[in-house]
């Protein structure tokens, strides 16, 4: 464990943790405060008034007032403490996580996909996946983000040194990273609801029209209140206004209505994006990439959070009509639902192209947050380095990120031009699969940007494609077979479309035959090196690695060996040049009394 980095998330726990106990106490002597002018209030009135009028009114006055300013008071404190309990929480499981423990994220399992090219195989959703190891997005977006970063890395090396700075840069400002976290923390899907919501078509006939009777019906009501109030004219006069008023209200009905359905009820949630975005425009970074999309953040040379804050003030008034009396009053004299109706048109006439890319800068800087906190969290991992050319990969050191760093063993690997394929052969448990999704998982990390489990990685990005843990289908009467032939095709597909390809298979052709098995793995690489693919084959049959001889120049053999010693299997974890020359699976058999020995 990163003793500087437990040591800097421990003291951001135990500030949380005492704001948090201090908040706590302040509200509960604001509920106090306003419980005591509360009764304060109702003595003025019911007694004082006996002794003396002049006593009690100002004494009832000046309670409301305390009452109404200990009530904002306490709405601001309850708001802190939300705040500064999700910053504590925030802060245990960053602690966790330097111990290594990951289970307390959100894993992506609605993402897994048996059918994409490599996240099934290289384990990049569900439970013990890399999306668990990186995942701290707080908002569905972002969730959403992050899962498409993961399942289509970047391979334009621009963008990804673009990408590569912008982590630095937001990877210094923790802080800013929790703040923005503890805000924008949600474990529902209401962002996607409130995006479809308010993104929606609302429309209004005659808006001009409306326009004016938003002006004159009021005014009307109003003065015919004052003639009524100050002459001998009778109230007919202005309860027919309110007639009016009544009338307009019914025929518009259906336009208040379904502008409500949008934007009801919605003010709270779109409160918390507004909060994101203030975060996102106010903080001064560095990057090109951040500075790009904190420029998105803007129309009409007004701020994006000022707009939302508009709109989400209009959502709250609109709100009013849930309180009966309160939206009866309202309607009557200010016609105030279709006014919120006509507000809210204005809005999205003016506004509403802008709200998907103000939502994607924050979805998107939800997911960096998520990179840049795992390259802060590994300052001991390298920052790759890619170059432009013929492809080539070269690793130092290289190791599996979800591994248990105690147990954990680097290797060394490097490959160098198009149409080379690496056989890897070792026994059973020897480590051909891990150090497979080794190489894979790294590489998608290294083409998002983020730092790598290696003392050196330098690399051309490339399209992965892996074939390892097919599966069949038995609704659709697949056998496994024919699903791996499937699997198979689709590789050789991708390639033909012309796309440079790293792949990586994992005992091939698993569902037939030995001789049938041999042959067609054989014409299989043979076909991926006529079409210029690159990649890794791990096999348990000795006989595909004759084809290094056949292939001398695109074909090389690599092992993982194991010892015996003491009536124990020894492993090392160790990838050499070469052929194994030793297999476990009669040893494990009679070890385990499958077979006697």
């Amino acid at each position: 464990m990163n003793q500087d980095l437990f040591q800097e998330y421990e003291k951001f726990l135990t500030y949380d943790q005492q704001k948090l106990a201090t908040l706590k106490k302040q509200i509960r002597q604001l509920a106090l405060f306003r419980f005591l002018a509360f009764v304060g209030i109702i003595l003025s009135l019911i007694y004082l008034p006996k002794v003396s009028g002049w006593i009690a009114y100002p004494l009832a006055t000046a309670g409301t007032i305390l009452f109404f300013y200990w009530i904002k008071a306490f709405l601001k404190k309850e708001k802190g403490k939300k705040l500064f309990s999700n910053l504590v929480d925030i802060n245990q499981k960053e602690l966790l996580a330097l111990g290594e423990e990951y289970s307390q994220f959100e894993n992506g399992k609605e993402f897994i996909d048996p059918h994409h090219h490599f996240t099934f195989d290289l384990d990049i959703f569900g439970p013990g996946s890399l999306f668990q190891f990186i995942n701290r997005t707080v908002t569905q977006l972002g969730k959403k983000k992050l899962a498409a970063f993961l399942s289509q890395p970047e391979k334009d090396i621009t963008t990804l040194q673009e990408r590569q700075a912008a982590l630095v840069d937001l990877a210094k400002h923790t802080r800013w990273r929790q703040f923005f976290a503890a805000k924008g923390h949600s474990h529902d899907e209401e962002d996607f609801i409130l995006l479809q919501k308010i993104t929606q078509n609302a429309t209004i006939q005659n808006p001009k029209t409306i326009k004016r009777l938003l002006i004159i019906l009021p005014i009307l009501s109003l003065v015919s209140f004052l003639v009524c109030q100050f002459t001998t004219i009778p109230w007919a006069l202005f309860i027919l206004s309110l007639i009016i008023n009544g009338g307009v209200l019914v025929y518009y009905r259906k336009t208040i209505q379904s502008f409500y359905k949008l934007f009801g009820s919605q003010s709270k949630l779109l409160a918390r994006y507004q909060e994101l975005l203030i975060l996102i425009e106010d903080k001064e970074f560095s990057s090109a990439r951040l500075k790009e999309l904190q420029n998105k953040l803007s129309c009409e040379n007004k701020k994006a959070s000022t707009l939302i804050d508009k709109l989400q003030r209009i959502m709250a008034r609109f709100d009013y009509r849930q309180d009966i009396i309160v939206g009866l009053a309202l309607n009557a004299i200010l016609i105030w639902d279709l006014r919120c109706s006509y507000q809210l048109y204005q809005w999205q006439t003016h506004y509403k192209n802008s709200i998907n890319l103000w939502f994607d800068v924050i979805a998107e800087f939800d997911a960096l947050s998520s990179l840049a906190n795992l390259n802060h969290n590994h300052p001991e991992w390298t920052i790759p380095k890619f170059e432009d050319g013929e492809f080539h990969v070269t690793a130092n050191d290289l190791k599996h990120p979800l591994i248990k760093s105690a147990k954990c063993i680097g290797n060394d690997f490097r490959q160098n031009g198009l149409g080379q394929i690496a056989i890897i052969t070792g026994a059973n448990m020897a480590g051909k699969s891990t150090f497979l999704r080794t190489i894979g998982v790294n590489m998608i990390l290294a083409m998002n940007g983020c730092r790598v489990n290696a003392s050196w990685l330098s690399l051309k990005p490339i399209q992965l494609f892996t074939n390892m843990r097919t599966t069949d289908n038995l609704q659709n009467d697949e056998s496994y077979f024919f699903a791996e032939l499937q699997r198979l095709k689709a590789i050789l597909d991708e390639i033909k479309s012309g796309q440079e390809v790293f792949v990586i298979i994992d005992e091939m052709l698993k569902g037939t035959n030995s001789e049938d098995k041999l042959s067609g793995s054989i014409k299989l690489i043979e076909q991926l090196i006529s079409l210029n693919a690159v990649g890794i084959v791990a096999t348990h049959d000795l006989k595909l690695t004759s084809l290094a001889e056949t292939y001398s120049k695109n074909v090389s053999n690599k092992c993982f060996e194991i010892q015996l010693n003491d009536d124990e299997l020894i492993f090392d974890y160790k990838l050499t040049d070469g052929v194994t020359s030793t297999m476990n699976a009669n040893f494990l058999m009679k070890k385990m009394g499958i077979i006697p020995n």
